[in-house]
C-alpha cells in the first residue's frame, strides 16, 4: 500500500469505496460518498486528509481507507485529532493499520519532513471494539471518556449525542508497543473521622463517594480499628490498582507504614471536617492526583 494527500482525482474512486462499505460504516460514522469534496476544500494548516491505496487492487477501487488529521493546534499544544474509515474489500487485511501507522509517523515527525506535532488523539464509541483494538494495536493509550462527545446517527438513522473513549500517543512514546498495558499512578486520599462509628456516617460516606468519583477510584471503609482490620485494609489497598479513598479513624502515622507496604506513593491525608463543600473535595482530589504523580500523557 501507499499513502498520499488527497487530490481531485480521488473523488470518483473514493465515492465507490464509501458506497461499497456503507453497511459496515453506518453504525459508527456518517456515510457520505461525496464528502471528499469538502475535505479537499479544507486542506491547509489545520486539516490534512490522507488516503491509503492498495498496490494490488481488489474489486472496483484501490482505496483502503481515509485518515483525517484535523483540529491541528500549534503554539503550546502541537496536537491534532485523527478521524478515519477503512473500506471494503480491504477491511481486516492489515493494510489500513499499516497506513495509519505511516500517517502517525508523518504527524509526529518534526517539520519540515512531517507535521511537527507532539500528540495525536483518536476517539471511538465504546461499542466499536474493532476501532479501539486497532488503536491499541498501534500503541495508543486510553486517555479518558467523553459523554455526549459527537452528534451521530446509529445503524437505524437515529441521531443522538454519542459517548466516546479517547486514545492517544505522544512523540516520546512513538513508535509504541502493541497493546501496551496501562500503567496507572495510584492516588490515595485518606479521609480521617473522629471515631470508628463515623466511618459509616451518612455525611462521611457522601463526602468519600464524592471524592472517589473525582478520582475514579473505590472507597475503602476501615471499620475495624484493631490489627485484623489493619491487615484487611493493607490487602485491600494492595489490590486497589487505580488507587482509593480510605475512610478511617486511625491516626495518620499508624497508616503510613501500611500504605508503604501496599506500594502506595504520596498518599494525601485530610480530615473530613476540613472538607466542607464541593470545592474543597475537588481540591483534595487534585492534591492526591498530583502527589501520586498521575501522568495523563
Amino acid at each position: 500500500m501507499r499513502v498520499h494527500v488527497v487530490t481531485d482525482a480521488d473523488v470518483a474512486p473514493y465515492r465507490r469505496a464509501v458506497l461499497a462499505s456503507a453497511d459496515r460504516l453506518r453504525p459508527w460514522n456518517p456515510v457520505n460518498p461525496s464528502d471528499l469534496v469538502y475535505h479537499l476544500r479544507m486542506q491547509g494548516p489545520t486539516h490534512r486528509t490522507f488516503l491509503i491505496r492498495a498496490l494490488e487492487p481488489v474489486g472496483e477501487h484501490d482505496i483502503v481507507g481515509k485518515i483525517n488529521v484535523t483540529n491541528i493546534a500549534r503554539g503550546r499544544a502541537m496536537a491534532a485529532s485523527l478521524g478515519y474509515d477503512s473500506y471494503d474489500p480491504y477491511a481486516g487485511s492489515g493494510l489500513f493499520a499499516e497506513g495509519l501507522r505511516l500517517v502517525v509517523d508523518v504527524a509526529l515527525t518534526p517539520e519540515p519532513e512531517g507535521l511537527g506535532l507532539h500528540r495525536v488523539d483518536a476517539s471511538t464509541q465504546p461499542g466499536n471494539t474493532r476501532s479501539a483494538g486497532l488503536l491499541r494495536r498501534l500503541g495508543f493509550r486510553p486517555r479518558g471518556d467523553w459523554p455526549g462527545y459527537l452528534w451521530l446517527a446509529d445503524a437505524t438513522g437515529h441521531d443522538a449525542w454519542r459517548d466516546h473513549i479517547t486514545y492517544g500517543v505522544t512523540r516520546e512514546q512513538w513508535p509504541a508497543p502493541s497493546y501496551a498495558c496501562r500503567v496507572l499512578a495510584r492516588p490515595v486520599l485518606v479521609l480521617l473521622v473522629p471515631a470508628p462509628g463515623d466511618v459509616d456516617s451518612p455525611a462521611a460516606v457522601q463526602l468519600a463517594r464524592a471524592a472517589a468519583i473525582e478520582l475514579a477510584v473505590p472507597v475503602l471503609r476501615d471499620r475495624d480499628p484493631g490489627p485484623d482490620g489493619l491487615a484487611h485494609l493493607r490487602r485491600s489497598l494492595f489490590d486497589a490498582v487505580s488507587g482509593a479513598v480510605v475512610l478511617t479513624c486511625r491516626p495518620g502515622d499508624e497508616l503510613v507504614a501500611e500504605l508503604e507496604e501496599a506500594q502506595i506513593v504520596g498518599p494525601v491525608f485530610e480530615r473530613c471536617a476540613d472538607l466542607p463543600d464541593a470545592a474543597a473535595i475537588v481540591a483534595a482530589a487534585l492534591r492526591a492526583r498530583a502527589a501520586a504523580g498521575v501522568d495523563d500523557s
